[in-house]
């Protein structure tokens, strides 16, 4: 009986494979069957899934944190990082790299700042801030405008143009590197077709303004200062005047500014200006008028008696000149900028005694001596007092001042001058060879040195320096217009077609310079320059627009 049970039921066997995911048995017929058991397949790659999940949460954690220096990042953030949280995780581990940059510029750290500062732009770049750093980063300790403008366009596109501070700075520096087009495409970009007078629509517009008034398009800047309303602002009124002086248009500069002054009352920027427009036109008894005003509405301010300083120079009214002289002398005797301000004249005007004043108060209150001894030579230089210059030039070097060594070009280029000036050519080139060799000389100083010797007629040695300073900053336009008439001077041709084709793609170039290059390249001294006609038509279609007639240009 049991016999017969046994046959008709008969007993598998089952026999697990595959860590027990799989089960192998043998079925009635004889044949082997194999079935998956997929409950326990599926609950262990959940299982699975899940610790991986959190392993690699935990692997992006110390990744972040050790890898990527991200100390703020969170183990349950990890855990939700994908596939949803990517971008913001990003964004924020930007804006903590950013942070972390700016902490380090306060601590002094300025190679770490940069490096977490572009990391930090290339994650978050719509963080404003941190892309403005890092564009004066490049401007200021890179020397790379050209990258600085463009972190600062690119930001612009990520809400920069609707934060009118960022848009300031953005305008400024496209200004400084002469990138008038990029204004002007922001400005066709951005500004609406019919006027619309908000406060980043107006910012934009001067900025275009501007552009256009140093390009010499002077209706297209005018049409942005009237369509929107900018003749309103001081700026405004400021650069309106700025572009009727410049077309020649002298009195109706000087008609709007005054027109302006119960607007703007006691605004220094309007009444120094007056002051300067008069004094170059010679009214010296208008100059003085509004130097005065200016004086009476801040008596406390050294730049109006300066400025009266410099009209009675010009008027010959010595004893007046020495009179406000002691006057300062005894008011700004202990501010350092007033004083330093007053030295500036004395150098600018050849004032030895005033020089020597200005440098011995300066001893007295213990303030930063250099600038005010460097002052004193150049009043010598100006005074062509030469062996006056390098009598104290000894006696610094004999003393030895801590700023000696800091300011070892400079002081060297005013010993090569002296030099020159007492004909002593062999000293002069070995300090003049110790000022170019100088690395971190700015386009500034380059360029008031190179005219010192133009003033002694030494236009080889101003040439010289011209041409290092080219080298080093090919878009600086003072530079090339310096060097293109030391050039012309000179009756250099080879590189003459090259410097003025350079000098036309820039901004409006000075027309009294055109006009002699114009004259200049028409004579048989400069018949062999390259492409002469080619830049004698340039020159004569520019000045033709510029209201210069045929019998001018030919006189």
């Amino acid at each position: 009986m049991s016999k017969k049970a046994s046959t008709r039921h008969p007993m598998t066997r089952e026999k697990p494979i595959l860590l027990g995911f799989v089960v192998q048995r043998k079925g009635l017929d004889g044949r082997m069957e194999i079935s998956v058991r997929w409950g326990r397949l599926f609950s262990t790659l959940l299982l699975l899934a899940i610790v991986g999940w959190f392993a690699m949460a935990g692997a992006l954690y110390f990744h972040f944190k050790y890898n990527k220096e991200f100390d703020e990042v969170s183990y349950t953030k990890m855990l939700t990082l994908f596939p949803l949280g990517l971008d913001a995780h990003r964004t924020e581990m930007g804006n903590y790299h950013i942070q972390k940059g700016l902490d380090e510029i306060k601590q002094g750290n300025y190679r770490d700042a940069l490096r977490l500062l572009r990391l930090g732009v290339a994650r978050a770049p719509a963080n404003l801030e941190g892309r403005r750093v890092l564009a004066e980063f490049y401007e200021i300790a890179l020397k790379r405008h050209d990258i600085a403008a463009d972190q600062l366009l690119k930001g612009l596109e990520q809400g920069g143009i609707d934060d009118i501070d960022y848009l300031k700075q953005t305008l400024r520096v496209l200004l400084r590197y002469q990138m008038d087009e990029e204004i002007q495409s922001l400005a066709d970009k951005y500004l609406p077709k019919e006027p619309e007078l908000t406060d980043i629509n107006r910012t934009l517009a001067f900025g275009a303004a501007n552009a256009n008034y140093l390009r010499g398009n002077y209706d297209r800047a005018d049409d942005y200062l009237s369509e929107y309303k900018l003749l309103e602002s001081l700026e405004g009124v400021l650069l309106s005047s700025q572009i009727s002086w410049d077309r020649g248009n002298q009195e109706a500069a000087i008609d709007k500014m005054e027109d302006s002054i119960q607007k703007f009352p006691n605004s220094e920027p309007l009444l120094m200006q007056l002051s300067r427009y008069n004094r170059e036109l010679g009214k010296i008894d208008e100059a003085r008028r509004y130097a005065i005003l200016r004086n009476v509405s801040d008596p406390l301010s050294a730049a109006p008696r300066l400025e009266l300083l410099y009209i009675y120079n010009k008027s010959d009214d010595s004893e007046r000149e020495q009179r406000e002289t002691q006057r300062m002398l005894q008011q700004f005797s202990d501010d350092e900028s007033a004083l330093q301000a007053l030295a500036n004249f004395a150098a600018d005007t050849g004032n030895v005694d005033l020089a020597r004043r200005t440098y011995e108060e300066a001893l007295e209150n213990e303030f930063n001596i250099d600038a005010f001894a460097l002052l004193l030579i150049e009043a010598h230089l100006v005074d062509k007092d030469y062996d006056g210059a390098l009598e104290f030039s000894e006696e610094l070097l004999k003393e030895r001042p801590d700023w000696l060594t800091s300011r070892w070009a400079i002081f060297n280029s005013l010993r090569a001058v002296a030099s020159y000036g007492i004909n002593r050519p062999d000293l002069g080139e070995i300090y003049l060879q110790d000022f170019i060799d100088e690395s971190n000389n700015q386009p500034q100083t380059y360029l008031a040195v190179a005219r010192r010797f133009t003033k002694i007629d030494r236009h080889q040695q101003a040439r010289k320096i011209l041409m290092v300073a080219y080298q080093k900053t090919p878009t600086n336009q003072k530079i090339l217009s310096e060097l293109i008439r030391t050039e012309l001077t000179l009756g250099n041709t080879e590189n003459l077609n090259r410097l003025l084709s350079r000098l036309l793609e820039m901004r409006r170039p000075q027309m009294e310079l055109l006009v002699e290059a114009y004259h200049k390249l028409g004579s048989d001294r400069f018949i062999f320059t390259p492409d002469r006609q080619s830049l004698l038509l340039q020159l004569s279609a520019i000045l033709r627009e510029n209201s210069q007639s045929l019998q001018e240009l030919s006189s």
